[in-house]
């Protein structure tokens, strides 16, 4: 509201003539021989249009009840003695009141729902008043317009603190909800027994149904970057079409931790795209408190591989990786079993283009035709390229164990310290 309107409010209800305010006092003093009767009208009034009320705890209703008459009280007193109502001061109870509107976790805008409510239901009674106490239509028409102006005033002076009242309490409860809620989760994570059904509810998050956990990082972290990521643990759940219950929590710079609660495996149809430097790995789904723990390490294992590549995806599966995360948990033993097995075509220039056809000549059950095909050369390109490879390697078999593991962690274990991500 800007200062010149509230200027031509306070000219309004300044200039009521000394006949209007004795007739307004004469209201007052009615009023306050049915206090109970506007009380239990205005309240009633409220109910009906907030019905989640009538479900709340009795203390928010009594609670109404006391910031009603306080509110009246003080309105009263003001108006019997045509006090400037920008002076008004919010009584405690009204205070007091919009703390337990929080707390029930109702939201500021059904507080100040309550008082267009309640400011509506007390000018309809006011306004009946008014008529039958007024000598004639003429002075009823200016104490009407006045004090009009003078109650909404009034509210203007005391809805500031109110509303902040509520506000400040809403956020420490979040603040203590959110301590509450990462503390359980340590707990959780960390493998202690918990009790599955005070764990939910401080989660605020299901525990004995089906999880898929998932990690969502950047590289190259920046400030743009990370208020981009700030949003991207609600845009995994937005492209996955997810609708059930979800937490996301930062879990260091940069990288933010997830679960999709009551996961149904068909939801992983899509692969999100979280834009330029921004990545997302998912675990394994898992039912219960092991589940939602083991979900939760197999998206982290997931990005572990995801960042021991040249370049790292948008998205990982930890399904797609597993036995690369299997075989690179010890690196330093990855990398010594890598160079003793591949030593040879490692010193090669060639080196990346042979592991590549033998890494899909192995995928694809070492068929050349099919290799061939996937790497758009001809079948002989195929056959060189794999001789090539048992030759610097001293293997005999393609298809052995040892050569694919070798193979498949080559080009995630570094040769170098200096190419190592952390």
């Amino acid at each position: 509201m800007t200062s010149g309107y509230q200027a031509d409010f306070r000219t309004l209800y300044g200039q009521l003539s000394p006949e209007g305010r004795r007739l307004a006092a004469a209201v007052v003093a009615d009023m306050g021989d049915h206090l109970d009767e506007v009380r239990w009208a205005v309240a009633a009034q409220i109910l009906v249009e907030i019905p989640e009320f009538t479900s709340a705890p009795r203390e928010l209703l009594e609670g109404l009840d006391r910031t009603i008459d306080a509110y009246m009280t003080l309105l009263r007193g003001m108006l019997g003695t045509w006090t400037d109502p920008s002076s008004a001061i919010a009584p405690p109870e009204a205070i007091d009141w919009s703390r337990d509107v929080a707390a029930q976790g109702f939201p500021v805008e059904v507080l100040l729902k309550v008082y267009r409510l309640g400011h509506a239901g007390l000018w309809q009674i006011w306004v009946r008043q008014l008529g039958a106490l007024a000598p004639d239509a003429e002075l009823q028409a200016e104490t009407s317009a006045a004090t009009w102006a003078y109650i909404v005033s009034y509210l203007e002076a005391v809805i500031d603190p109110i509303v902040a009242a509520h506000q400040a309490e809403r956020e420490r409860l979040l603040r203590r909800d959110q301590s509450i809620a990462e503390a359980e989760l340590r707990r959780i994570l960390r493998g202690d027994t918990v009790d599955a059904h005070a764990a939910s509810s401080r989660l605020r998050y299901r525990l004995d149904r089906w999880h898929l956990g998932f990690v969502v990082w950047a590289e190259g972290y920046d400030d743009e970057l990370g208020a981009h990521l700030a949003r991207a643990g609600a845009e995994v759940v937005d492209q996955l079409g997810y609708v059930g219950n979800a937490i996301v929590v930062p879990a260091a710079r940069g990288v933010l931790h997830g679960w999709l609660g009551d996961w149904q495996a068909s939801n992983r149809s899509i692969r999100p795209e979280l834009g330029e430097g921004l990545h997302v790995a998912f675990g394994d789904p898992g039912t219960g408190i092991a589940g939602f723990r083991q979900t939760h390490e197999h998206a982290k294992h997931a990005r572990r591989v995801a960042r021991l590549g040249r370049e790292v995806p948008a998205c990982t599966d930890y399904r797609d990786v597993v036995v690369a995360a299997l075989l690179s948990e010890n690196p330093l033993h990855a990398r010594d079993f890598v160079a003793s097995t591949l030593g040879g075509v490692l010193d090669r220039d060639d080196a990346d283009q042979l592991l590549e056809t033998m890494a899909v000549y192995q995928q694809e059950a070492l068929s050349l035709n099919r290799a061939a095909a996937r790497l758009h050369v001809h079948r002989n390109t195929v056959t060189y390229r794999v001789r090539k490879v048992l030759e610097s390697s001293g293997e005999g078999d393609a298809g052995s164990l040892r050569l694919r593991a070798a193979v498949a962690l080559a080009g995630l274990v570094p040769q170098r310290d200096s190419g190592a991500r952390h």
